[in-house]
């Protein structure tokens, strides 16, 4: 027997043992639910295909993107970090 169908089974089930008048919440429970598995499924996917924090998308040179986060680097607690 498959895993999906067993678990269709047992959801069946524990269903019909529900009292009618909280069948409307449980329906609303169980779109909920595939709707938030359905979102984080697309999140993942957008996540996979963009990377991890987007494409960087840049027309400067290397040294000018360096001296750029040197230029605006605050420091450590007031210590002098010279790279």
């Amino acid at each position: 027997m498959k895993t999906q169908t067993r678990y269709e089974e047992i959801i069946l089930h524990e269903i019909r043992t529900l009292p009618l008048p909280v069948l409307p919440q449980a329906l609303k429970i169980l779109r909920s639910l595939r709707d938030g598995v359905l979102s984080v499924s697309k999140q993942q996917a957008t996540v996979a295909t963009t990377g991890f924090c987007g494409a960087w998308q840049d027309n400067r040179t290397a040294d000018e993107i360096i001296n750029d986060i040197h230029s605006h680097r605050s420091g450590f607690g007031g210590r002098g970090i010279d790279l």
